[in-house]
């Protein structure tokens, strides 16, 4: 497998990290890229919420709770494999899960996307529809935000001191994640 990038897509709420990730996903993919997304699910980190990745009761959840460390939903159409002991797995651990899933296909992959993860060590576009959903969110990535993607009227405000796109413009990000250092290395 060649060197693969790696950015991460963060933000609050209803900021729009999935329509960025869905436009650069398709602007990628347009450019012939073979293009792997991560979701975050951050509610299901807490261990007093229930994962609604399995319908309660079906028959991988039963299996699970029998003793099964891993569950694969399967088609012909594709599958979905479940970690049930993964507690203390982090965002290293998805990548290198993927990118070895992904590798043992033979299939390309030229760019990871993680939507979510904000506390990670991973490089960051951060969205936002306005700047009160920015000021916090710059707070609590710290390090690795490499650009904005606005996602609401704002195009451009000249108090932030990163990059700034707007979601129309995803081509143009594009074009700057690819000056940023982010090759997937361990």
């Amino acid at each position: 497998m060649t060197d693969v990038r790696l950015i991460s897509v963060v933000g609050y709420q209803d900021a729009g990290k999935t329509q960025v990730v869905e436009a650069l996903v398709a602007w990628l993919r347009r450019g012939g890229a073979g293009v792997g997304v991560i979701k975050h699910d951050g509610h299901a980190d807490s261990p007093d919420h229930p994962t609604d990745w399995e319908k309660r009761g079906s028959d991988t959840e039963r299996v699970a709770r029998a003793g099964a460390r891993w569950t694969m939903i399967a088609s012909r159409r594709g599958w979905m494999l479940h970690d049930w002991a993964s507690e203390d797995a982090d965002v290293t651990d998805w990548i290198r899960t993927m990118i070895g899933a992904i590798a043992s296909t033979g299939a390309q992959l030229d760019w990871l996307v993680v939507e979510g993860a904000k506390r990670s060590p991973l490089p960051k576009v951060l969205v936002a529809r306005d700047l009160n959903q920015l000021r916090p969110l710059l707070d609590s990535v710290g390090a690795g935000a490499v650009a904005v993607c606005w996602t609401g009227d704002i195009h451009h405000d000249e108090r932030v001191q990163l990059s700034q796109f707007h979601l129309s413009d995803i081509g143009d990000l594009i074009r700057h994640l690819t000056t940023q250092p982010l090759i997937w290395r361990e």
